[in-house]
């Protein structure tokens, strides 16, 4: 169930959440049916774009869905060869039509918010060029477009990395398994390390060899993976079966620690370790990964994910904790939406009145007035 519907539950309260939004915004238009000039239509374009504006880093809930749907007709075909499952599928869609299956219904919130940019893009090329309409749907166009590249970067790691993440959650050993699933609902930063202190494993290396860190909620991975030119080798050699991923690591959050350059003593302030911590119980040695970023920028980004992680971590067991049930998240949503709404209610008419007061919109105007509602606690 996990595998199929991942973070459904979470998308369908945020879905909720934004279609109030929307409805609220049409109902600032009493005769919206009625509607039929460019110019009729204009005020309601600001409240439209604002809101998903607004919302915008709110649709990334959608990325580990949409990289996990890759998974999804694998789990499918394995449990329909219950027949208890399959009779329970048959029942619901006694005509076999496609549009009523399963995976019908599966592949719809990857085409739902897939469609957003094509909406708003529409939305751009039918207004005046030059008009506020026009910049401030093109800002909110730019929004989505971010939200679309970054479910495509999830889905383009998923169908690189997805068989090494499921074995090595398959893998965890002990009847407490810490890590029983690598989400990528769950995912949280990537970036590619040098590896200074390589295993012996590895063998003779020319060079450091180049990992690439996964950090996710719940577990830090480490990849190493054959670069293009000796997979080319290997492809057309006997090797050709050989696993391009010469060492795969997983780290459970509750295991890892970090430590910065001035502590290895290494002059390079890019230079940091990932300690995978020594575990008496399970009978490990401390294993310590010496790194090197590509800049101080990028370490500081992977630093930040881990020790937001380290934080916030809780107790081993309530790792293992079970998810919110619907009416607690539904009702975690509407304390988050009680909090902001009515600075969210006026957020689109603020722009839309700044916009034409100073006679300046698009990305000026908009991200400053964005700023500005950040600051004051609106964002």
């Amino acid at each position: 169930m996990e595998a199929l519907f991942g973070s459904l539950p979470e998308m369908l309260d945020f879905q909720r959440v934004f279609l109030q939004t929307l409805e609220e915004r049409i109902a600032t238009c009493p005769n919206f049916s009625s509607l039929e000039t460019p110019e009729q239509f204009k005020k309601l374009l600001f409240p439209l774009g604002g809101s998903f504006l607004y919302y915008a880093d709110h649709f990334k809930l959608y990325s580990g869905f949409c990289a996990n749907h890759i998974k999804v007709q694998k789990v499918l075909e394995r449990a329909k060869t219950d027949a208890a499952f399959k009779q329970f599928l048959e029942a619901r869609n006694p005509t076999n039509q496609h549009s009523s299956s399963l995976e019908s219904y599966l592949i719809k919130p990857v085409q739902r918010v897939l469609k957003y940019p094509l909406l708003l893009r529409e939305l751009v090329s039918l207004t005046d060029a030059e008009s506020p309409e026009h910049a401030h749907l093109t800002e909110a166009l730019r929004a989505m477009e971010k939200v679309a590249s970054h479910i495509n970067e999830m889905q383009k790691i998923y169908e690189d990395y997805g068989c090494v993440f499921d074995q090595l959650a398959a893998e965890q050993s002990g009847a407490d398994k810490q890590v029983t699933e690598i989400s990528m609902g769950e995912f949280l930063v990537h970036s590619s390390v040098v590896w200074l202190n390589p295993l012996p494993c590895l063998g003779r290396l020319r060079k450091e060899p180049e990992l690439t860190l996964f950090v996710f909620k719940r577990a830090v991975i480490l990849v190493y993976r054959e670069n293009s030119k000796l997979k080319k080798k290997m492809t057309s050699s006997r090797s050709a079966d050989l696993d391009p991923f010469r060492f795969r690591w997983l780290i459970p959050v509750s295991a890892v620690q970090v430590r910065p350059a001035n502590i290895t003593g290494s002059e390079d302030p890019c230079v940091w370790e990932l300690v995978h911590s020594r575990s008496e119980v399970e009978g490990r040695p401390e294993t310590v990964f010496q790194l090197c970023s590509s800049g101080l920028e990028t370490k500081a980004s992977v630093l930040r994910a881990l020790r937001s992680l380290l934080r916030d971590r809780a107790p081993v067991g309530s790792l293992r904790r079970s998810r919110l049930s619907t009416a607690e998240r539904s009702a975690s949503w509407r304390r988050r939406q009680q909090r902001c709404s009515d600075a969210q209610k006026t957020i689109p008419h603020q722009l839309e009145e700044s916009c034409r007061s100073d006679g300046v919109l698009g990305d000026t105007c908009s991200t400053s007035e964005r700023r500005r509602w950040s600051k004051e606690g609106h964002l």
